[in-house]
């Protein structure tokens, strides 16, 4: 007998509770393909934020590298100008590329599926709880 377009009214219990099993599993599957979806685009923004965020620290370690330099040459006026100047522009461009990487990192993981999934279970609990009566 096919139940599936019988409303839920003119089913048995056993009908009914086969139906919810049914479309628990259906869900479940539709759930896990949306989390692997997701997880997938994080994983790229997160590999994006670490480039930025990697450039941003090898930067700075060099302005760090150019500072010390200008210590030890601040005695001569034209190459302390001129490591001085150039830490200056490795700490800008480090600075520029963590904050674009920390922009880009991924804030709630999983929100969406963790939305779906809520959604589905209050569907779930309501659709239960008409049936009982």
């Amino acid at each position: 007998m096919e139940s599936w377009n019988m409303p839920e009214r003119d089913l048995s219990t056993n009908e009914l509770v086969r139906r919810a099993m049914s479309e628990a599993r259906l869900l479940a599957k539709a759930e896990l393909l949306h989390a692997k979806v997701e997880l997938a685009q994080e994983v790229r923004a997160a590999r994006f934020s670490g480039a930025f965020l990697g450039g941003g620290v090898a930067l700075a370690l060099v302005g760090l590298a150019m500072l010390f330099v200008a210590g030890a040459a601040a005695l001569y006026l034209p190459l302390w100008a001129g490591a001085l100047i150039g830490a200056g522009v490795a700490f800008v461009l480090a600075a520029l590329l963590a904050a674009i990487g920390w922009t880009k990192l991924p804030k709630k993981p999983m929100r969406h599926t963790l939305e779906r999934m809520s959604m589905d279970l209050e569907d779930l609990r309501q659709h239960i709880e008409l049936t009982k009566h």
